[in-house]
């Protein structure tokens, strides 16, 4: 049972990592999708989540609800992935880390319940904790980014006022010693 357990561990922890590693590849090369390709990568997506469900109901007990919490998570952080590819802006590079924050969330808060006892409480504790930290995070980088089209106007050169001439100015003091 042990080996079985610690061999979903690494499909999920592999399926995670291969789509986190998906979406910093495509967050960076934001560029309008064509209709076909949009439906495409919809498709894609239901079909790797159906897969990775079909999976998950061959184990049991917690390992089964912590496996269909991390489908659902990838499932949810690929459509923001689409989105933003989609569409782009700071607006849903946000809701991509708030997807992301979300997923881990839940999946930790599951893997808590297979805890006792006063460990439960501060596993969960410590996830609602990493969970804010991600919000906030994502917070932080939402108003950080800049935009995507600037409305700034083009600035005026600065005018400096007029110097009076070098031979008739008057002399410095010397030096304060």
């Amino acid at each position: 049972m042990f080996i079985h357990r610690l061999n979903t561990a690494i499909f999920l922890r592999a399926g995670t990592m291969a789509i986190t590693a998906a979406a910093l590849t495509t967050a960076t090369s934001v560029s309008a999708m064509s209709a076909e390709e949009a439906r495409a990568e919809t498709q894609r997506i239901a079909m790797q989540y159906e897969q990775t469900m079909t999976h998950c109901r061959t184990l049991q007990g917690n390992m089964r609800e912590i496996c269909e919490e991390d489908a659902k998570g990838s499932q949810r952080v690929a459509q923001a992935e689409r989105d933003l590819k989609l569409q782009g802006g700071a607006e849903h590079e946000y809701q991509v880390r708030l997807a992301r924050a979300q997923a881990d969330y839940r999946v930790a808060h599951e893997r808590c319940n297979d805890m006792r006892g006063e460990a439960v409480k501060v596993c969960k504790r410590d996830a609602e904790q990493a969970y804010l930290r991600a919000q906030q995070d994502a917070r932080i980088r939402q108003v950080e980014a800049p935009p995507a089209v600037s409305t700034d106007s083009t600035l005026a050169p600065l005018q400096t006022p007029p110097q009076a001439p070098l031979d008739n100015a008057a002399p410095l003091p010397p030096p304060a010693r």
